[in-house]
């Protein structure tokens, strides 16, 4: 679908304006371009609407199916389970990361959440919005290196 075709009708749906359709405008534009956001394609939302790129970012790390072309996946891990403190620091350690951050080279972004409500099938986790429970390094290496 040609995107100044898809950016006119969601303008009439209430782009800008409508956070929750420029949501969904992200979604079906990723879903035209390959299942990631590019750079590219994301400036020519925000000069479509007139928006700044910061917004856009900003719903990109809200919303777990968002996903920029540098990071294809996106690894969550629960920030209130003390069970998995050591998995959160191995994984900041081993690939370099911070809460919030890129992981470019395995191509993911990590973020530590409030509790999953998990809590007895501890360690959780989300990649690409799957939850796994009693989560350990082989699993979270299986899943950044494709292996799962």
């Amino acid at each position: 679908m040609d995107l100044q075709r898809l950016f006119d009708i969601y303008r009439e749906m209430g782009v800008p304006q409508d956070q929750q359709m420029l949501i969904a405008l992200l979604r079906e534009v990723q879903e035209e371009t390959g299942g990631t956001l590019s750079e590219d394609i994301l400036r020519q939302v925000a000069d479509a609407y007139g928006i700044r790129d910061s917004l856009l970012m900003a719903l990109i790390r809200r919303v777990p199916d968002l996903r920029m072309a540098k990071a294809a996946h996106r690894l969550e891990m629960c920030g209130t389970c003390r069970q998995g403190a050591s998995l959160r620091q191995w994984v900041e350690e081993t690939y370099r990361v911070k809460s919030g951050g890129l992981c470019e080279q395995a191509g993911f972004t990590y973020h530590v959440t409030p509790c999953m409500k998990n809590c007895k099938n501890g360690p959780s986790v989300r990649w690409d919005g799957v939850l796994y429970s009693h989560a350990d390094r082989d699993l979270l290496i299986c899943l950044i290196e494709g292996k799962a």
